[in-house]
């Protein structure tokens, strides 16, 4: 039994070879590259969303408004803060809208890079790759490397990063990369405050770790006081804080059956992918402030698991899956063996029947010669134009600035009869045709269903 054990549970004087590390990067590499391609797939068949628009305008905007037109012209800080996004600034002037994507693909993928120094700590090499490898098939983080691109894309590398710095006892960089959260969005302040504060409760009179957690929870808590203090008020002191609408159950009430199980499916989605180790590992705690904010949400789109909010969750699971999969091996090798295909099959079979990609959107066909004639038309628009489109339309016209969504009396408005929303059913298509029977605007090209229509001046 001892010698089982030993080839499962990592000796501290054990060194890694430089082999695995190599198959480690490997597999963020492949991952990313995976990532990558489903993205790039979804949008060259126009199924991103407006949320893809909207941070392309803000970070080409860098200089002059960091703002959309979508959220109303004001500076994005007083929606969310997240200066963090101004890094993506040289992609997206490289290649538009579609680098936030890839991006955010690497991103999500290079969060397999920390969650492989924590496993190879705590397991010899051959074992600490296969767990990263049951890691790297969570469905969670798949979902999140292919969404719209939204500024919690830097969460889960960032979260994981701050973990294994918390574990290996890196104080400084723990603490470097704990403001870097707190520059993602503004829950950090309280999820971060929570963390630390715990982190600081399980440190079992270790000095130096009460006072990391300690210190990560009063940066948390300061920051938060500076954004909704002064740094809003230097910004626009008249743009209300609208975000906390998410937990009005006056307005929005789903505590019936479906509520409770959309609610229970989250939680199974989250954990039983990871055969719910991390409810072993001191790290799942961090993740009760995640799910705190996520389930106590009035609005049925946070609780989709492959929405973006699942992102708060998914470097604290990882991590947490991996420390809570060390533990059951110390105890039980053959357990832990069990655990481990468990997870995998799990993670396959809701990867497989249940995606939370929800890839029967966006991969249900190739890309074919109708997107690239509307991705043609989109490229004929006068630069600058003041241009109104459905939603997955302006996904693909960030860069320019006075792009819109919506029919609201644009100077330009391009629709695709093949694109359907309730939206546009309802209201814009009405819009529409009634502008066209008045004559305020003439159809300037109708080809394959893509329509331009310009208004008379």
């Amino acid at each position: 039994m001892h010698g089982v054990r030993s080839a499962v549970y990592k000796n501290s004087e054990s060194r890694v070879p430089a082999i695995w590390d190599l198959l480690a990067a490997g597999v963020f590499v492949v991952l990313a590259a995976l990532l990558c391609t489903i993205a790039h797939w979804r949008y060259a068949i126009f199924r991103n969303g407006v949320d893809l628009g909207i941070f392309t305008q803000v970070v080409a905007g860098i200089g002059h408004g960091f703002s959309s037109t979508a959220e109303g012209g004001v500076n994005h800080l007083l929606v969310h803060w997240s200066p963090v996004i101004a890094l993506t600034w040289p992609v997206v002037r490289a290649f538009g809208p579609i680098g936030l994507q890839y991006v955010q693909a690497v991103l999500i993928a290079a969060t397999v890079l920390p969650v492989w120094g924590l496993a190879r700590e705590r397991f010899a090499a051959p074992v600490a790759f296969a767990v990263l490898s049951v890691a790297a098939l969570y469905p969670i983080l798949w979902a999140n490397g292919v969404g719209d691109f939204h500024e919690m894309a830097f969460v889960p590398l960032l979260a994981a990063a701050f973990a294994y710095a918390l574990d290996r006892r890196r104080w400084t960089v723990a603490v470097v990369v704990a403001l870097l959260l707190l520059c993602t969005k503004e829950d950090q302040f309280v999820a971060l405050a929570v963390v630390g504060l715990l982190f600081a409760a399980t440190a079992r009179g270790d000095a130096s770790a009460r006072k990391t957690g300690l210190l990560v929870a009063g940066l948390a808590l300061a920051i938060g006081l500076l954004y909704f203090g002064p740094i809003r008020h230097a910004l626009d002191p008249r743009v209300p804080y609208l975000s906390l609408g998410f937990f009005d159950w006056n307005a929005r009430t789903p505590l019936g059956f479906d509520g409770l199980s959309l609610r229970v499916w989250y939680v199974v989605a989250v954990l039983a992918p990871l055969a719910f180790l991390p409810c072993l590992s001191r790290y799942g705690l961090f993740l009760i402030p995640g799910f705190v904010e996520i389930l106590a949400s009035s609005r049925p789109v946070t609780l989709m698991p492959g929405a973006h909010y699942s992102a708060l969750l998914t470097g604290y699971a990882l991590v947490a899956f991996v420390d809570g999969a060390s533990r059951v091996a110390k105890r039980s090798p053959s357990l832990f063996a069990g655990a481990l295909s468990a997870a995998a099959l799990v993670a396959l079979a809701i990867g497989i029947f249940a995606s939370p990609m929800e890839y029967w959107y966006y991969l249900y066909r190739a890309p074919n010669a109708h997107d690239a004639l509307l991705e043609q038309t989109l490229g004929r628009l006068p630069a600058s134009a003041q241009v109104g489109s459905q939603d997955e339309i302006f996904a693909h016209l960030g860069l320019d600035s006075n792009a819109s969504t919506g029919f609201a009396g644009q100077r330009w408005f391009v629709y695709d009869r093949s694109h359907y929303s309730v939206r546009w059913h309802d209201v814009d298509e009405p819009a529409v045709r009634g502008a066209l029977r008045s004559r305020a605007y003439s159809v300037t090209s109708e080809r394959d269903g893509i329509v331009v229509i310009r208004r008379r001046d």
